[in-house]
C-alpha cells in the first residue's frame, strides 16, 4: 500500500472524527473571539472616554491574551487529530499484509545487513516466512507487530527493526504536516487538499 493510499485510508475512516474535533475547537473559538470582541468593544469605549496610554495598554494585553488563548485551543486540537491519525494509521497497518505480502516480507529481509541473525521477531503468520528467511536463527513470534522482522544478532549487541510500525515511526514526521494541511485544507471548505 503506497503512502499515498495509506492518507486516504486514513482520512476515510477519520475523516467524522476529525471534523467533529475540528468543529469543537472552532466553535470553543469562536466562543473565545465573542468574549474578546465583547471586551474589546467594552474597552474601546473607555479608551475613547480615557484617550489614555493605559487604555492601548489594556486593550494591547487582551488582544494578546485573546490571540494566545486561540493559538493554544488550536494546538491543543492539532495535537488530538496527530494522536488519532497515528492510533488509526497503526491499526490500519495490518491492511498491508493483504496483498503481496510475502514479497513485500522479502523486499524489508533484503534490507537487512548480511549478519548472522539468531533472534527473529515477526507477526504469529510469518514464522514459515521467517524460517525461510533465517533458517539458524530462533524465530519469536510477536503480536505486536503487523508485519515486517525485528532481528539481533551478537548477542543482542545489534539490532535492527524493520516492522510496519517503526517504518510508520520513522515517516511519521514526514507525513503529519500533510495530513494537517489536509485537515485545515477541509475544515476551511470542505475539500480535500490532496487529489
Amino acid at each position: 500500500m503506497s503512502c499515498r493510499e495509506l492518507l486516504e485510508s486514513l482520512r476515510r475512516g477519520g475523516d467524522e472524527k476529525v471534523r467533529t474535533l475540528w468543529r469543537e475547537a472552532e466553535e470553543e473559538a469562536a466562543k473565545i473571539r465573542a468574549e474578546v470582541a465583547v471586551r474589546i468593544n467594552c474597552l474601546r469605549v473607555d479608551s475613547t472616554r480615557l484617550r489614555s496610554v493605559k487604555g492601548d495598554a489594556i486593550l494591547g494585553e487582551a488582544l494578546s491574551e485573546a490571540s494566545g488563548r486561540v493559538r493554544l485551543q488550536k494546538l491543543a486540537a492539532e495535537k488530538a487529530v496527530s494522536e488519532r491519525f497515528f492510533s488509526s494509521t497503526l491499526a490500519s497497518l495490518p491492511q498491508l499484509r493483504e496483498q503481496g505480502y510475502s514479497a513485500v516480507f522479502e523486499k524489508l529481509v533484503l534490507e537487512l545487513p548480511c549478519l548472522p541473525w539468531q533472534l527473529v521477531q515477526v507477526n504469529p503468520a510469518d514464522i514459515v516466512l521467517a524460517k525461510k528467511h533465517f533458517p539458524q536463527a530462533e524465530i519469536v513470534p510477536d503480536g505486536k507487530i503487523s508485519g515486517g522482522v525485528d532481528v539481533t544478532a551478537e548477542g543482542g549487541l545489534i539490532r535492527v527493526v524493520n516492522t510496519f510500525e517503526k517504518r510508520l515511526e520513522r515517516a511519521w514526521d514526514d507525513l503529519l504536516p500533510i495530513l494537517i494541511k489536509d485537515v485545515y485544507q477541509e475544515v476551511s471548505d470542505g475539500t480535500s487538499a490532496t487529489p
